[in-house]
């Protein structure tokens, strides 16, 4: 509608400007008239007049709609039930009402302004339905970020730097053990918590950040939680700008990461332990080299007349020093890499007193026995057993500063189906190792058996893991109970065998007939291996890889002079070793009688010979006599009768 200038101010102005304004509103305006019955009480309400902007969002024409209820115009919506304390509320007391009311039949959302006038009302307003959508998606987008960031543990944070002011989330407290009502919404919060050393890089990267938008904060700082312990956290942040590009906020989150870095400490340390296993592997596999030629001349002088009276007790001290120096090479080699255990049937109640003896030798602490005298046999590797309990005897003397006893009992047992340590039904053989130290907290214990996990400043954690993995790979278990103040108790079972353990070995080497072949990289070996079956009664011939090893061997057998047996070495640097060696002489001859030799305590093919093809092993070092024995049984030759000795 066009307004006519030459229109005066007065009333006919006055209605053309505000039949203008109604009209052209882009608000919906509707004007109601009151329907009552006859003794009064509010019926329903009746359209007087509505604008174009109603109309538009009812779909209707003014004609079609004048006259009609709210009830008829919107069947759907009940309107009236919806509405009618709203309008009885606002004739009741005069005055206007904001209000804002969803339809569930047009499934719409209207927010208005409604106004008595005498017997009617006029409402204005706007359908707000899309706002409130949207309002809604905001709503539910903003929860599911709260609950993500709350599942995951990110703390978030909001630092005003006008004012200096931070806010931190409930969830940024909690990581640090605060209450939401504990940690004020102040810089200095932070500041006060964060690890000395980090604070000043940390605050570095926040100005790098500010001064720079391209520059990313994202830093590990280390801060203070309540108990006192630092954790490790993740801070990331981005700064907003104003429109001259002048930092006015700081928003960021953290992350607790402190386990991670553990884990990254743990798998730097298996790392390290690796390359420790691998070091350790070629040291023993020379020093055992080392060892075979002092311990295997030995054994030759020991066999050789007209010695001075005074040389047996000599080589018998160098025989016992080999022994040892040998059984530690062993026990390196299984503390670094695990290592598959070297079986044999043995009664272990003497180890366990010998080693227990052994590592308590010197310290404040004692050992009390209590062996079975009917302890059954094991099949074991006698080694690591000897180093499962040095292990728990070392704990148990680092338990008692002081001193103390350490009680040490093993007999033996039958586990039912359902027993605590999960183990099959069945006899074993039980070891227990008690100390009378302060004992285990209860949130330590579950954790003992971990690697690398220690509660002594200067532990490496792998004794405890260590001995835990030796007795999985024997088919047992480990077991501990502890109350603090009253020691600990560290129980293993050990599936027991009816099996005999080998007799002690023969004293006095075994002589024997026919034509040996020893393959070895190590010059000295070979000189000595030659000199050991030469005395023993063997022809011998010697070589330092595969390739010589099968030429010779087939030079032998076109000649008619077959070796009788071969002695492999099983690593050959830059060659291949015994197990592949014999997997070509047995393709040219599949009787071939073979022995693995090797300074490797961890090697399966060792372990496991006859699964590899080979009759029989010889542990580095060895000396005559185990070297005589060893052939005249794969040769099946008897070690007594028949058989002369050489000494």
């Amino acid at each position: 509608m066009a307004l006519d200038p030459s229109a005066t101010e007065g009333t006919v102005s006055r209605d053309l400007l505000y039949r203008s304004l109604f009209e052209h509103s882009p608000m919906e305006v509707h004007i109601w008239q009151l329907v009552r019955d006859e003794q009064g009480a509010l019926l329903t309400w009746r359209l007087v007049e509505a604008n174009a902007a109603a109309l538009k969002a009812w779909g209707l024409r003014l004609e079609d709609a004048v006259g009609r209820t709210a009830g008829d115009l919107f069947p759907d919506a009940d309107t009236v039930a919806t509405l009618r304390p709203m309008v009885e509320e606002i004739m009741a007391s005069g005055q206007p009402l904001q209000w804002e009311r969803a339809f569930a039949g047009a499934q719409q959302i209207f927010r208005m302004m409604s106004i008595p006038v005498g017997d009617c009302f006029i409402s204005t307003g706007f359908d707000v339905t899309a706002e409130r959508q949207r309002q809604q998606a905001l709503e539910h987008a903003l929860q599911s970020v709260t609950q993500a960031t709350l599942a995951g543990g990110v703390g978030l944070w909001d630092w005003d730097l006008r004012t200096n002011e931070v806010h931190y989330s409930d969830a940024w407290k909690r990581q640090l053990g605060y209450a939401p009502d504990e940690v004020a919404d102040s810089f200095e919060e932070w500041r006060v918590r964060v690890h000395p050393d980090d604070l000043e890089p940390t605050l570095a990267a926040a100005q790098a950040s500010l001064e720079d938008p391209g520059q990313p904060y994202d830093v590990i700082v280390r801060m203070r939680h309540r108990d006192g312990s630092y954790r490790w956290i993740l801070g990331q942040a981005s700064v907003l700008r104003d429109e001259a590009g002048r930092p006015r906020r700081m928003v960021g989150s953290q992350i607790d990461i402190t386990e991670r870095r553990r884990l990254e400490d743990r798998v730097r340390e298996a790392q390290k332990l690796e390359s420790l296993g691998t070091l350790a592997a070629g040291i023993a596999h020379d020093f055992n080299n080392l060892l075979t030629a002092v311990r295997g001349n030995v054994s030759l002088l020991r066999a050789m007349p007209l010695a001075p009276p005074e040389a047996d007790g000599l080589l018998k001290v160098l025989e016992d020093a080999t022994g040892r120096a040998a059984a530690l090479t062993k026990q390196l080699l299984t503390f670094a890499k695990g290592g598959a255990p070297v079986r044999e049937v043995a009664s272990i109640g003497e180890l366990i007193v010998d080693s227990a003896t052994f590592v308590a030798r010197g310290s404040k602490a004692r050992c009390e026995f209590a062996i079975a005298s009917d302890l059954a046999a094991v099949h074991a590797d006698v080694g690591q057993l000897s180093q499962v309990i040095g292990n728990l005897v070392i704990n148990a003397i680092q338990a008692m500063p002081q001193g103390g006893a350490i009680r040490i009992g093993a007999g033996n047992t039958r586990l039912g189906a359902e027993h605590a340590s999960g183990l099959p039904a069945g006899p074993y053989v039980q070891i227990t190792v008690a100390d009378e130290g302060g004992g285990i907290s209860p949130a330590d214990l579950p954790h003992i058996f971990d690697p690398f996990f220690t509660t002594k400043p200067q532990g490496s954690g792998l004794g405890l893991s260590t001995s835990y993995a030796i007795l999985a790979r024997h088919g047992g278990r480990i077991t501990v109970e502890s109350t603090l103040g009253q020691g600990s108790l560290f129980t293993l079972f050990l599936p027991a065998t009816d099996a005999v353990p080998r007799a002690p070995a023969v004293p006095c080497a075994v002589a024997g007939t026919g034509r040996i072949l020893v393959m070895d990289d190590d010059e000295t070996i070979r000189v000595l291996a030659q000199r050991m079956l030469e005395r023993l009664g063997y022809a011998a011939d010697a070589c330092g890889h595969g390739e010589e090893a099968l030429a010779l061997y087939g030079r032998a057998r076109q000649a008619g002079q077959p070796y009788d047996a071969v002695i492999l070495d099983l690593t050959i640097p830059g060659h291949e070793g015994g197990a592949q060696v014999l997997a070509r002489l047995r393709a040219h001859d599949p009787q071939v009688v073979a022995i693995v030799a090797s300074g490797y305590a961890d090697d399966d093919v060792l372990a496991h010979h006859e699964a590899h093809g080979f009759r029989g092993r010889l542990q580095k070092p060895f000396d005559l006599t185990t070297l005589s024995v060893e052939l005249a049984r794969v040769l099946g030759l008897a070690p007594s009768g028949g058989a002369r000795s050489t000494a």
